[in-house]
């Protein structure tokens, strides 16, 4: 066998043999292919080129979520629009604490802006994601969108307000007009929970979407609804705290030593995590029984996680103090919300077909 080179021709030129002088010899294919002659460009190595398509296939995968979370309606708009500006205010605050320092803990703190403005916003633009697998209907999706953006960006601003004035926001009863904002910010997280459980009243009387995103949609705002009832717990502890000591506490234990916060961000924050799975579920190449599966594993994971999570905080004792059977538990669970995603992401870097036609599912 030769090889022949072929050479440039013009329109009335065709392509032919290279003289024999310029035959070259064959060499045998190694591993990377047929042998490199003059002329070539050497080909990448393989892991290279595997890396490659596998980054390609995830950025592929990504972005077809996104585009299928991209917001349809005025009302999702907005929602979204006041997630990035709470998301927005908790960024520009890492830079206030950066300059002005301070402690990362206690009552009167930079870490409260920046948490809540973060929390608050990621929640909106999880709220925003489940608007837009729900059927269009304005009166509801107005609702939601005032209660939830509406006392959430109300809260983050009051609590943002009272660290500005340096002074405590939660639980700070201590002179009237500290006791006034405290009493708002309780009005305005109400509203918040109200638009919360709006929210999900509207998704289970109208959700019509494969398996993998009403799974996710409910069970993630199930979880939201069950982290709301921990806080609005907390606010009692605190309460009570502030009363028979006279003091703003500075994070409420739940017995000895017990997170109640964890426990609260533990459960609030499932529907980000569930919802981002829905998303890449519906840009996958695994077929519907697959999907629903991998989504089952994940939220099953996520709400023994939860469970876990809380049950420690409620006995009493702190994250560090984990018993043995404790730790397998977690472990478990953990595994339990990772894997999934690796599946999906393993599926894309196979060069499954992405984009299966279902979207948001």
């Amino acid at each position: 066998m030769s090889i022949t080179r072929a050479v440039p021709s013009s329109p009335s030129t065709a392509v032919r043999p290279a003289p024999p002088s310029t035959v070259m010899p064959t060499r045998p294919a190694g591993a990377g292919g047929t042998a490199p002659h003059d002329g070539d460009v050497a080909a990448p190595p393989r892991p290279r080129r595997l890396l490659r398509g596998a980054v390609v296939a995830f950025l592929a995968l990504l972005r077809g979520a996104l585009a299928d979370a991209a917001p349809r309606h005025g009302y999702q708009r907005a929602m979204y629009a006041t997630a990035v500006v709470l998301l927005g205010s908790g960024i520009v605050h890492v830079g206030v604490w950066a300059v002005d320092g301070g402690a990362w803990e206690g009552a009167v703190s930079w870490r409260k802006p920046i948490l809540f403005g973060v929390s608050f916003g990621m929640f909106l633009l999880s709220a925003g994601w489940v608007q837009g697998v729900l059927a269009r209907s304005p009166r509801w999706g107005w609702t939601t969108t005032a209660l939830t953006a509406g006392g959430g960006a109300a809260e983050v601003a009051l609590i943002t307000a009272q660290r500005w004035r340096g002074v405590a926001s939660h639980f700070n009863v201590l002179t009237p007009v500290d006791g006034v904002i405290f009493g708002l910010m309780g009005v305005t997280i109400v509203v918040f929970g109200v638009g919360v459980a709006a929210l999900a009243l509207w998704a289970a009387l109208r959700l019509r979407r494969p398996a993998p995103t009403v799974i996710g949609v409910l069970v993630g705002l199930g979880l939201v609804l069950v982290g709301s009832a921990i806080g609005g717990d907390l606010l009692g502890r605190g309460l009570a705290y502030v009363e028979a000591n006279e003091a703003v506490p500075s994070a409420v234990v739940i017995g000895l030593a017990g997170s109640g916060k964890l426990a609260h961000a533990v459960a609030l924050h499932g529907i980000q995590v569930l919802g981002v799975l829905a998303l890449l579920l519906g840009r996958s190449g695994l077929g519907p029984a697959t999907r629903t599966r991998t989504m089952v594993v994940c939220a099953a994971g996520y709400t023994v996680l939860a469970g876990l999570v809380i049950g420690q905080a409620y006995a009493g004792r702190s994250m560090l103090e984990l018993a043995g059977p404790m730790v397998f538990g977690l472990a478990l669970a953990t595994f339990a919300v990772l894997a999934p995603f690796a599946v999906v992401v393993g599926d894309a870097v196979r060069g499954e077909r992405v984009g299966a036609g279902a979207t948001g599912g």
